[in-house]
């Protein structure tokens, strides 16, 4: 038969254990983090009894603290905000950078390492704190008023609220990196973006379709601008480009459609024999004659 202090630490166990369950599942069913922090301080109150807690963050593009997260505050205490663990209490914490119970609204203040035994009676400490670190620096700080009661000893609650803190500065370093690796995407993208936008500036526009005229045009006067002008001479000229082209283009035709007479002729618009003479004129010789 189970013992009943061995019941109760079982109890303890199980309802520490669904608490960090539930808080991890908390931090991560949502991208932006804060919608996160409430609900912490509500599973803690419904499964480890806490009456009063809260979590000051320090804000990104400054050095103000702002609560984030809250349970069993009054309108007063949410007014003040970082003086809601007590008189310069923050300040306290950030320069040592520990845990710490706190007694008489903030009055003494006793820091805890992990090691040392704390003295006091808990009926006597009204609040524990603990930083929040995010790769070494601190961030946050979370305050509870208790977990456990009497004979449980207050280590106790200082072990589950710095497992509290971790799971915050985990959520918190993968959020980081969440933000950092969408920034290179996006940097990325944009540096992507900007060499297409060159490219398509370097890459010249398709050509429309060229007419006959215009590649004739372009040949003839690219062919006649090398050329020197002798106005001594008596050149043929005229005659000899007449002869090249439509030399040129009885071979082009003919090859074109396979050296069938009949097809060359209709696909240059004159009749057979026409063709058959042209070809004696300039020495054409069908392939396979």
């Amino acid at each position: 038969m189970i013992a009943p202090a061995e019941k109760e630490e079982d109890k303890k166990f199980i309802c520490r254990l669904i608490s960090l369950y539930e808080i991890a599942k908390a931090l991560g069913s949502s991208i932006d983090l804060h919608e996160g922090f409430p609900r912490i301080f509500s599973i803690l109150a419904q499964q480890m009894g806490m009456k009063r807690g809260g979590l000051l963050l320090r804000g990104d593009e400054s050095s103000d603290w702002e609560m984030k997260g809250f349970y069993g505050l009054s309108p007063e205490e949410f007014k003040r905000r970082k003086e809601y663990f007590g008189s310069g209490i923050v300040t306290k914490i950030l320069e040592k950078g520990q845990m710490a119970a706190i007694a008489d609204s903030g009055e003494t203040l006793w820091f805890y390492d992990g090691k040392s035994k704390i003295t006091r009676r808990r009926a006597d400490i009204t609040f524990l704190c603990a930083p929040v670190k995010l790769q070494g620096a601190i961030c946050g700080v979370v305050g509870v008023d208790h977990f456990y009661e009497d004979p449980t000893a207050v280590s106790e609650d200082f072990s589950l609220l710095g497992d509290l803190c971790s799971l915050i500065s985990g959520a918190m370093l993968m959020r980081k990196e969440m933000a950092s690796e969408n920034r290179g995407l996006l940097e990325e993208n944009w540096s992507f973006r900007k060499e297409l936008e060159n490219l398509g500036r370097t890459v010249p526009k398709a050509r429309r379709k060229i007419s006959l005229t215009e590649i004739l045009e372009e040949r003839l006067a690219r062919m006649i601008a090398e050329m020197k002008v002798d106005p001594r001479s008596n050149g043929h000229l005229y005659d000899d480009v007449l002869s090249v082209v439509e030399r040129t283009l009885l071979k082009s035709a003919l090859e074109k459609t396979k050296h069938v007479q009949l097809k060359t002729a209709r696909f240059l618009g004159i009749n057979r024999n026409t063709l058959r003479r042209k070809m004696k004129d300039f020495g054409i010789i069908i392939k396979g004659k």
